[in-house]
Formats: structure tokens, C-alpha cells, sequence
């Protein structure tokens, strides 16, 4: 597998999948404005590289809620990864402890927790979480993530109903016995977020109190994921929140938000420093994760590219994914006359 071009990786993993899996993974909400726009928002964004740094030594290690990890990599919590390879997110998991990158499983998943926190390594996990209005079994759910060994506990907030998408709706997803969303409470079978039994729907309808229960009830720290202000950013810091993702969801939900990376410096102002600020959306390069770093994010999570990677060859196409866009993040920073991520500061980049 070639995963220098990303382009090429994905139409090799659209050449192997499914049409319908293919298009719920490529495509974004209503007119997709917001998933084109991601992508082309880190690349106007533009370096300005220091000069005469010593640049022999290159280091990517960071500390994501106190785990070490090698370098500031996450791949970004996707469900339903059956639709993409036999072994689901086992398979991914395992890819990510191999490549040293964090990982993030999703409520949706269609392999067991437990399964998939076997397959991890050393490497952290977190888990995603979409809550529900039942609590008692939420709470279940919550009890088998810290048993498990999970780290934290992702909440995503910026979808209480799901968006749509014409271009899936078109080629539809049929679920099937075998792909179940198997740690849902009666282990649905796996429908896509755009089928039209979900359209309308309040799915996961969440305020201020759910978040405070969360933190109260778990021991594992709370992530926000789905903020694209200062000033919410803030409350969830304030709230107990350990960790806040920007993200509007690859563009899949709200068509036509803010991109990540232009509100990105706006929640680092916010946050200040008492909280660590995540990003994703529409990165595909390592100069891209370079600028993220720069504007104050701590890590980056990773999204379609993995899924592409998963398709075509399993763990080793997740593997290279990650390993590929490490060795660009190496090469930026020798090349911007950066050694180490404390030195990625926002002088760095220019709009």
C-alpha cells in the first residue's frame, strides 16, 4: 500500500469498499461545505520557518492526560468499523498501539470492549460516548469502559440529532445481522447516521447537567468533543472537563460551521492552559499537524484516512496511515526549525 498520496489511498479504498460504506465514509452533511472546507482551511494557513536551529534531534513525545505517547497522533472515534474490515476495531486498535498513537473507540463500535482494549498494547485508550437518557444503563456501559482500562471518557455533544446527507442517501447502507452496534444496550444492528429511521429524531439530547452528572459519576476524565467556542469551551473546563476537542464532526452534522482550524485559537484562548485542547477535521498533513500544534492544540485526531488505510489493508494500511504522517511532522518541524513541540508556538504560522 502507497499511503504517500493520500488522494490514491482513497481511491484505493474506494476501488474495495462497498459503494455504500465508501459513501458514508467519504461524505459530509447537505451540501458538504464543511468537509471540503476543513481540508482547505489548513492549507491556507501558512509557516513561517525559523532559521539555524539545531534540528539533529527531533522530538514528537507528549503527555495526553498524563499517558506518553510518541507523538501527538489520535485516531478520532468512528463507529461501525466492521463496514470496513472483518475485525473492526480491533483491528485499528491494534494498529494504533503499534504506531504509538492514542485511540479512541466509539460508542457505535461493532467489537467488544473488552476486545478491543486487549488488542491496545501499552498504548492509551479513550472512549467516546454518546449519552442517552437511560441512565442506568449508561452507567453499565460506563462501569465496563473503566474496567476495561480505559483512560477517559469522550463525550461528544455536538450531534443530538443526526445531520443528512443526499449523497448517502443515495446509495444507502443496509443494515445487516452481522454488523451490530454490539455494546449499545439490546446490541442494535449497525445503521448508519443517515438512514431515514433516525431523520428528525432527537437521538442524543444533552444539557450543562448531563456533563456535570458525567464528571461526578465516572472516575475516568471527562473529554468535550464537538466545541467550536471560546466561551463553551470555558464552561466545560469550569464544568470538570479534563480535555476539549474542536470539532464539528468532519462536517457530517451542521453543514456550513466554522472550520477546526479557524476556531481553534479562539477555545485556546479560552481554555488558558487550565485544560488540553485537541483538534480534528480536514487534516491530512504533517505541515498540517504542525500548524494545529502551533495555534495550541495538544494532539490531532485522525479520521477518514484511517478508515481508507483499514479498508485496503487492514492493521498495516491503519499502521502506515499513522507512521506516514509522523515522518511528515518529523520533516516540518526540521524543516520550520522546530526540535520539539514546546517550541511549535503561534508565531509559527501566518493566515
Amino acid at each position: 500500500m502507497d499511503s504517500l498520496d493520500f488522494d490514491a489511498l482513497e481511491q484505493q479504498a474506494r476501488a474495495k469498499m462497498p459503494p455504500a460504506s465508501f459513501a458514508f465514509c467519504a461524505t459530509g452533511a447537505d451540501d458538504e461545505i464543511s468537509a471540503v472546507e476543513n481540508i482547505a482551511a489548513w492549507r491556507q494557513l501558512r509557516l513561517r520557518p525559523r532559521i539555524l536551529r539545531d534540528i539533529t534531534k527531533i522530538d514528537t513525545s507528549i503527555s495526553l492526560l498524563g499517558a506518553q505517547v510518541a507523538a501527538p497522533i489520535v485516531v478520532a472515534p468512528m463507529g461501525r468499523h466492521k463496514m470496513f474490515h472483518a475485525e473492526g476495531e480491533c483491528e485499528t486498535a491494534r494498529a494504533a498501539a503499534a504506531a504509538g498513537a492514542a485511540f479512541a473507540l466509539a460508542t457505535n463500535a461493532n467489537m467488544p470492549i473488552e476486545d478491543v482494549a486487549a488488542a491496545r498494547g501499552s498504548a492509551p485508550q479513550w472512549f467516546q460516548l454518546y449519552l442517552w437518557p437511560n441512565r442506568s444503563e449508561v452507567e453499565v456501559l460506563l462501569d465496563r469502559v473503566a474496567a476495561a482500562g480505559f483512560r477517559a471518557v469522550m463525550l461528544t455533544v455536538d450531534s443530538p440529532v443526526y445531520g443528512w446527507s443526499p449523497r448517502a442517501a443515495r446509495i444507502p447502507h443496509h443494515p445487516s445481522p452481522d454488523v451490530r452496534n454490539i455494546n449499545m444496550p439490546g446490541s442494535p444492528m449497525a445503521r448508519t447516521s443517515y438512514d431515514t429511521a433516525f431523520k428528525g429524531k432527537v437521538m442524543f439530547p444533552l444539557t450543562w447537567r448531563d456533563l456535570e452528572w458525567l464528571v461526578k459519576r465516572t472516575p475516568l476524565d471527562i473529554m468535550v468533543k464537538g466545541v467550536l467556542r471560546g466561551d463553551d469551551a470555558s464552561r466545560c473546563i469550569d464544568a470538570g472537563a479534563k480535555a476539549v476537542i474542536v470539532s464539528n464532526h468532519g462536517g457530517r452534522h451542521l453543514d456550513t460551521t466554522v472550520t477546526t482550524a479557524a476556531a481553534l485559537p479562539e477555545v485556546v484562548a479560552a481554555v488558558a492552559g487550565k485544560g488540553e485542547v485537541d483538534v480534528d477535521g480536514g487534516i491530512r498533513r504533517g505541515t498540517d499537524f504542525l500548524k494545529a500544534l502551533a495555534l495550541g492544540a495538544r494532539a490531532v485526531m485522525i479520521g477518514r484516512p484511517i478508515l481508507w488505510g483499514l479498508s485496503v489493508n487492514g492493521a498495516a494500511g491503519v499502521q502506515a496511515v499513522l507512521d506516514h504522517l509522523r515522518e511528515e511532522l518529523v520533516r516540518a518541524m526540521q524543516l520550520s526549525g522546530t526540535p520539539t513541540l514546546a517550541e511549535a508556538t503561534p508565531d509559527l504560522v501566518a493566515r
